[in-house]
């Protein structure tokens, strides 16, 4: 997960060229959303419940997450394109195609990342307009859940993911960018195993429940260490 280095505290004292200001922004962005992450995580277990039992107050924060993660996604990407008057915005995955295209770049590497970014963009749109409610008449939100949860955690990977991989594309990454999308490739791969393990569970016997559960739980900490570069 993003975490703010103490330099960037005060990354407006110092001279930056327009692409370094730019990254320096969308990092900052990041490690906010992770700040509010690691607050409904530790509301969660101030009220007792379970890693994934989120309602009221953390629920809504990580609502709030899917909003602010997708602005951040879509002011990356809208940083980048020329300046012809044409305006940006991410509403589906066909505007990833007009994004990259735009600023020269085959979308074709991209499109292993289209699937959870289009999700993302969705649930941001359903949020925004429709109160985050399942059906036009309905008036009650649905209670946040695992799958909630993994697709958020999916979402956090993917949205850097694409940004260091875009750097590339475009020749300006440094050899850091280069280790972090490394990184979230291979943070995605394991999540993707730990999504698979949470449906297989309710097919398993009763008497392999528990042994499960620990093979769960290490996949969710080998993504955390991916993501932390505790694994390389």
């Amino acid at each position: 997960m993003f975490k703010l280095p103490h330099h960037m505290m005060r990354f407006s004292d110092m001279a930056h060229t327009k692409d370094e200001l730019l990254k320096l922004r969308f990092e900052l962005n990041m490690a906010r959303v992770a700040t509010l992450v690691e607050l409904a995580q530790a509301k969660t277990a101030e009220a007792k419940k379970p890693p994934f039992d989120r309602e009221g107050a953390p629920a809504e924060t990580l609502r709030a997450v899917i909003v602010f993660l997708h602005a951040t996604f879509e002011v990356a990407l809208r940083s980048y394109q020329p300046k012809d008057g044409k305006s940006f915005t991410f509403s589906g995955t066909s505007d990833l195609d007009k994004a990259l295209t735009r600023i020269g770049t085959d979308p074709a590497p991209f499109k292993s990342l289209y699937p959870p970014l289009g999700q993302m963009a969705k649930r941001r749109h359903r949020i925004v307009h429709y109160a985050d409610l399942p059906t036009p008449i309905a008036t009650l939100s649905e209670e946040w859940s695992i799958t909630d949860e993994w697709q958020l955690m999916m979402w956090l990977i993917a949205v850097p993911a694409f940004y260091y991989k875009m750097r590339i594309a475009l020749g300006v990454a440094s050899d850091d960018d280069r280790k972090k999308l490394d990184r979230y490739e291979t943070a995605m791969g394991a999540h993707v195993e730990f999504g698979n393990k949470i449906i297989n569970f309710s097919k398993l016997p009763a008497e392999e429940h528990m042994r499960a559960l620990q093979e769960i739980a290490d996949s969710g900490f080998r993504t955390a260490k991916f993501l932390k570069g505790e694994i390389e």
